[in-house]
């Protein structure tokens, strides 16, 4: 049923997790409307869902130009699942443009491998971490993915280990000029720097424990598979994929020091999570475990939302 649905890689496939990730992201809109509805608050609703679908469709353009996976719908109906179970990062626009900055850095970082316009591509995934890092502070946690990146493909050449700090001044530079222009002090950046939080009281409240034990949980059970995939790719392959580990060990890090944890910071390791995810279901020998896993992962968050 939804296996043998969603296995191909269609446009109606993709319209379908359209409709599901748009009605999702209206449940969760009127679940924390708190009146003072206007033509601001309205643009800014449509923004943030617009940029929640570039996110879907940005992963699923690199999955299938780095041929991280097979050509199934499985990563992006995964990643929709897991980022509804968590509504509070859809709720905080911050958290939604920082993931979109992430994935164009991604998109520069994997293309790294055909050692073509090497400066240039990191110059441009640096630039984008460091302007996540505006956004949401602990976003900058990603650049562990630039680094082993760096090793992987430029550790012959110390010119390319000089381009993420030119990259991090630039950010620097054009925000301290931003920030001259509109006559605030050095307080209004800092003020973006966040302290290092160990407080998981949250995680008691069965709306934040319940999704964040099925992903953590999810990660545990395809993280065999994801491992054994990549011991039989290909060589060229076999080094994206460690990226990928990487990433999610980053979003992972994200997660343990995040300063406000309700559950938004899950929304970065939801991406990795996906691609390994698909990984599983692509090469599942049984047939109703995925079916089920499935199910679950696209009904859970309107079981959530009911809680």
């Amino acid at each position: 049923m939804l296996t043998s649905f969603f296995n191909k890689s269609r446009p109606e496939n993709t319209i379908v997790i359209l409709v599901y990730m748009t009605i999702g992201f209206i449940l969760v809109t009127i679940n924390s409307y708190n009146g003072g509805f206007s033509g601001v608050y309205l643009f800014k609703v449509i923004g943030v869902w617009a940029l929640y679908i570039f996110t879907m469709l940005g992963l699923n353009f690199i999955s299938q130009r780095n041929k991280l996976t097979g050509r199934t719908s499985y990563k992006i109906l995964l990643f929709s699942g897991f980022t509804l179970l968590f509504p509070e990062a859809l709720t905080n626009p911050k958290i939604v443009v920082s993931g979109v900055f992430i994935m164009l850095a991604l998109r520069m970082i994997f293309s790294l491998r055909s050692g073509k316009h090497m400066e240039r591509k990191i110059f441009d995934a640096s630039l984008w971490i460091g302007v996540s890092t505006l956004v949401y502070f602990w976003s900058h946690i990603t650049v562990l993915v630039l680094i082993v990146a760096l090793i992987s493909y430029g550790r012959n050449n110390w010119r390319y280990w000089l381009i993420p700090g030119l990259a991090f001044v630039a950010v620097i530079i054009l925000t301290t000029c931003y920030v001259l222009y509109i006559d605030e002090d050095i307080d209004y950046i800092l003020g973006g720097i966040q302290e290092v939080s160990l407080d998981f009281t949250k995680y008691s409240e069965i709306k934040v424990l319940l999704p964040v034990t099925f992903v953590s949980a999810f990660f545990l059970w395809t993280i065999g598979a994801f491992i054994k995939g990549s011991a039989t790719t290909s060589i060229a392959l076999r080094t994206i994929y460690i990226l990928i580990f990487f990433f999610a060990i980053a979003t992972l890090m994200i997660v343990f020091v995040a300063s406000d944890k309700n559950g938004q910071e899950w929304y970065f390791f939801a991406i990795p999570l996906s691609i390994m995810a698909s990984i599983f279901f692509e090469n599942a020998s049984s047939k109703w475990i995925p079916e089920t896993l499935l199910w679950i992962i696209v009904l859970l968050p309107f079981v959530h939302y009911f809680l």
